[in-house]
């Protein structure tokens, strides 16, 4: 896998720490919302679900405040949405109460995912592959097969490696990489693209990504649209 060098070194994020104090690395600025809150679901992953492409018991992996697992909630889908953030989980959880919907929420490591051994038919993973290292990624991996049944699927949205990402991914990824990772024996790759990842535009963000001389796209929300593999991946 190609990683770019990363201006913010992801193993020094403590996404707990993050979720209490509202802001990415100790001194920096406090945000109202950190860059993945959209609150609501990526426009990718409505896509996926519209097609069709999602079926029966679903993880949210990685799932924060748990704007996707509640968006499949919604739609009639039994959902578990895990998480390594404590409060994260907690806000999720009220969350889904206020929506009124029913999603399993708790902790856990992506790296490992003890207890969920062979219970899902697709994953959905949005913004956590390029947060792991290259060995973390391999834990990752291994673990999806665990909790995986075969021929479950693989929804995945990870940063892509582009003249700007080392402004904003952790660790970027080429699609050689996607395709070492998810291809045969054990994966069969049904959709690799590239496509857009909405964020919080904050001021200080786009003020930063400005110096790099990076202007994002900015949807009809004023979300920032963010270069990223859109990943579609069968279990053999």
């Amino acid at each position: 896998m190609t990683d770019a060098n990363p201006e913010t070194d992801p193993s020094m994020v403590d996404f707990e720490q993050s979720y209490q104090e509202h802001r990415l690395m100790p001194g920096d600025v406090v945000m109202d919302r950190l860059p993945w809150e959209i609150g609501r679901p990526q426009p990718e992953l409505v896509r996926f679900e519209s097609a069709g492409r999602i079926r029966g018991k679903v993880l949210d992996i990685g799932c924060g405040p748990g704007d996707s697992a509640i968006f499949l909630a919604d739609r009639g889908y039994q959902v578990t949405g895990l998480d390594l953030s404590p409060t994260a989980i907690e806000q999720a959880r009220a969350r889904a109460v206020v929506e009124r919907v029913t999603v399993s929420f708790a902790v856990a490591d992506a790296t490992e995912l003890a207890g969920y051994e062979d219970r899902f038919d697709t994953v959905v993973s949005s913004a956590l592959f390029h947060c792991l290292e290259p060995e973390q990624r391999q834990q990752h991996v291994a673990a999806l097969l665990r909790v995986t049944r075969p021929g479950a699927r693989l929804i995945q949205f990870t940063f892509a490696t582009s003249e700007f990402s080392g402004a904003f991914a952790p660790y970027a990824i080429d699609e050689d990489g996607l395709r070492s990772t998810f291809g045969a024996p054990v994966w069969s790759i049904n959709t690799l693209c590239l496509g857009n990842l909405a964020a919080v535009a904050s001021e200080p963000m786009l003020a930063s990504f400005a110096e790099s001389g990076f202007r994002p796209e900015l949807d009809d929300d004023g979300s920032m649209l963010l270069p990223i593999w859109v990943l579609e991946a069968d279990r053999v």
